[in-house]
């Protein structure tokens, strides 16, 4: 049963990841409010980064870069829990996140006051 939690959020993670590459994306947020979102530019950033333009990447988002290692990181997890028949990786970023909240939230709305900056 654990590899089957770890295949399917694996398959989901490598899916998207994959989407963002091929797909443009409009931004819901922005289409809707006309301004910036947290995430906006996180596309773009994503594909900057995969052509090694860093300092492209923290211009479109600042939270760019951090937010791709944690994916990469997630991904060697998630394959490491899988190959090993657990299920340990995504109890700790829950707990992690229940535990960081406030600081996650002061990081987002720094990024949301950057898009909208520049």
């Amino acid at each position: 049963m654990n590899r089957l939690k770890n295949g399917l959020i694996l398959l989901i993670l490598i899916s998207f990841l994959s989407l963002i590459a091929i797909m443009p994306v409009a931004c819901l947020f922005k289409t809707v409010t006309g301004i910036s979102c947290p995430a906006c530019g996180m596309t773009r950033a994503f594909i900057c980064i995969l052509h090694f333009d860093f300092l492209e990447a923290c211009y479109q988002n600042l939270l760019s870069i951090p937010l791709f290692l944690f994916l990469i990181f997630s991904v060697i997890m998630l394959l490491k829990d899988f190959i090993q028949n657990r299920f340990s990786y995504i109890p700790h970023v829950l707990q992690f996140l229940g535990q960081y909240t406030c600081p996650l939230i002061l990081l987002l709305t720094i990024s949301f006051i950057f898009n909208n900056a520049k």
